[in-house]
């Protein structure tokens, strides 16, 4: 079987630490749906045809209980012998019932344990944690097996005498067993159906807590970052930070023409993933400032000017009357947030 990856559109369901569900049968036969080939499918339909043959098999039998409940209720051995003797037919249901669901909920287990087998798990914790819900669904339907099996072999003779309560509880008990097993089947594979939901909500968290520690720009507000997130996907970009915010008070300001030496601002006139031709460029700007064309992340991106101060830069920029225009900023070449950058103005040696 081919290895699954998580579905991206999936049912939301907003918990980073999944509890125990308890699930009904139509929960663990809908949830399979995004994993399973059409063979599984035409199997799971049989399935549910089965459990709802046992579900009749049980009206049937409560049917009968309330017709022999005055012989079944009674105090005296003659009615309550002549009652288990009626209810034979009751009995061999139940436990046609129960073994309708033994093999249904085994069925079941077989096609999950095959989808988690190969499925691909984000999270090594839920993976173990899946595996650890099959290993309960496998004890679950093997106590409930344990437990049917000395009625599998009873004659309709000793169906007449065999006692009907012990009967009944019993197989409610097989019965109870099967479904926890499906409800442990069904546990592992909403960890695997959630994972992505999940990990999208903890991208929006890690961004959140980035885009505050950008905005507070000091040394402790990217180690608070680093120490939350030590695989994030900003620690390169925070220990850089750090680094500059702790030299800041040894740079020196640079006053060359060059802007890719030392705090240089610059203004941004467009950003095309195509590159623009001179003559187009010269009907957006019509000044006299060097248009310097660089590719960055896959777009054409058009600047003009070095100005060492923010002030200086928007006060060019301001004058320029350009439509799309911002000021980026740059420390030694590398592109760098306009706070970062003021933290560095304003510790610049002259």
């Amino acid at each position: 079987m081919k290895k699954l990856l998580i579905p991206s559109a999936l049912l939301a369901v907003v918990l980073l630490f999944p509890t125990a569900l308890r699930a009904q049968d139509s929960d663990m036969f809908d949830i399979l749906t995004n994993f399973i080939n059409d063979e599984q499918n035409a199997s799971l339909v049989k399935l549910q045809d089965d459990i709802a043959k046992g579900e009749k098999y049980v009206s049937q039998a409560e049917a009968s209980d309330k017709t022999n409940s005055k012989f079944l209720n009674s105090s005296k051995k003659g009615k309550l012998k002549k009652g288990e003797k009626k209810s034979a037919e009751a009995k061999s249901l139940r436990i046609k019932a129960a073994k309708l669901y033994e093999k249904s909920y085994t069925s079941l287990y077989e096609i999950y344990k095959e989808v988690i087998d190969n499925a691909e798990f984000i999270y090594q914790n839920d993976k173990s944690q899946a595996e650890s819900y099959l290993s309960d669904a496998e004890n679950d339907l093997q106590d409930g097996s344990a437990k049917l099996s000395p009625y599998g072999k009873l004659t309709t003779k000793n169906l007449e005498t065999k006692t009907y309560s012990t009967l009944k509880a019993d197989m409610a008990s097989c019965k109870s067993k099967f479904q926890s097993a499906g409800d442990n089947c069904y546990n592992a594979l909403k960890l695997l159906q959630t994972q992505e939901e999940r990990k999208n909500q903890e991208a929006a968290a890690e961004q959140a807590f980035w885009n505050s520690t950008v905005s507070t720009n000091t040394i402790d507000a990217y180690n608070r970052y680093i120490s939350k997130y030590p695989n994030g996907k900003y620690v390169s970009e925070a220990q850089r930070r750090i680094a500059n915010l702790q030299n800041a008070g040894r740079q020196r300001r640079v006053t060359s023409n060059n802007p890719d030496e030392g705090l240089a601002y610059r203004i941004q006139i467009c950003a095309d993933k195509r590159k623009w031709s001179q003559r187009k460029l010269q009907r957006l700007y019509k000044g006299n400032l060097k248009i310097d064309e660089r590719q960055v992340d896959g777009f054409y991106k058009y600047w003009i000017g070095c100005y060492r101060s923010y002030e200086e830069a928007q006060s060019a920029e301001m004058g320029m009357n350009l439509k799309q225009s911002f000021i980026v900023c740059f420390n030694d070449g590398q592109q760098i947030h306009v706070t970062e950058a003021q933290q560095i103005e304003a510790n610049l040696i002259d």
